[in-house]
């Protein structure tokens, strides 16, 4: 029976224990480049650790469900690594445009997961995935430019905590930790966008405007371009994804 196997089908709650066994396994299968074998491995272990993470199958402390969380959102990142090294393998894949636009979106993904993840666990497998990932910013660098890039501006009524449910200004709760096993954020209600400027230094580089989107305007006055989708990235978003 595989490492793999043992891993999935284990009852063991020592959810460390899993991560490192996971990862050897993993870090094995891109050693020999057997990216199909590294990709299963991640969405097998998602399917199955997701679906007993949203049922809250476990009877453990909230801290195992923090660390359960924290190896989900590792997983799905290297899971993004992988699909990142299949794209960009291929020499010429930058002179495509929409595949570029996708190795960005899935780059910004990545990054921020495993960058959340660096803060609870560190390694010589995640130092070198994130030096791979810098690698390929300075890419886009030196192809693309810096970039420009769309900020959005809202306001809203209040900010609610999506733990506890209150006004943020008013709970105990901080955005970005995690409290049994979620993540804090602030959910804005009754959001109206105020404004729309054209930045360099973008709180999300996901709304990159890329230069083959700008067109000259029709009646011969400045330009025009498609606007890219304002995302609403959380790096936990994706259990949202999985049957519970």
């Amino acid at each position: 029976m595989t490492i793999v196997n043992n891993l999935l089908e284990s009852s063991e709650t020592n959810f460390e224990l899993q991560a490192a066994m996971l990862v050897e396994a993993w870090s094995m299968s891109m050693y020999k480049k057997r990216y199909e074998d590294a990709s299963k491995l991640c969405t097998d272990f998602i399917k199955n650790y997701g679906s007993a993470f949203n049922k809250r199958v476990f009877e453990v402390a909230a801290s195992e469900y923090n660390k359960l969380l924290v190896l989900l959102v590792l997983v799905k990142g290297l899971h993004e690594y992988i699909e990142l090294c299949q794209t960009t393998k291929c020499r010429n894949w930058h002179e495509n445009n929409l595949t570029v636009e996708q190795v960005w979106f899935k780059l910004c993904d990545c990054e921020e997961r495993l960058n959340f993840v660096a803060n609870y666990c560190q390694s010589i497998t995640m130092e070198k995935i994130l030096q791979d990932l810098e690698g390929l910013k300075n890419f886009f660098q030196e192809a693309f430019g810096i970039g420009t890039y769309l900020s959005p501006g809202m306001i809203a009524d209040k900010n609610l905590c999506s733990i506890c449910h209150k006004d943020a200004r008013a709970c105990s709760h901080v955005e970005g930790r995690l409290y049994d096993g979620r993540v804090c954020f602030y959910q804005p209600v009754n959001p109206q966008a105020n404004h729309v400027a054209i930045v360099k230094i973008p709180k999300d580089p996901r709304c990159r405007i890329w230069s083959w989107r700008v067109k000259d305007n029709d009646e011969g006055e400045g330009v025009k371009f498609e606007a890219p989708v304002l995302s609403s990235f959380r790096v936990d978003n994706f259990l949202q994804e999985i049957e519970s």
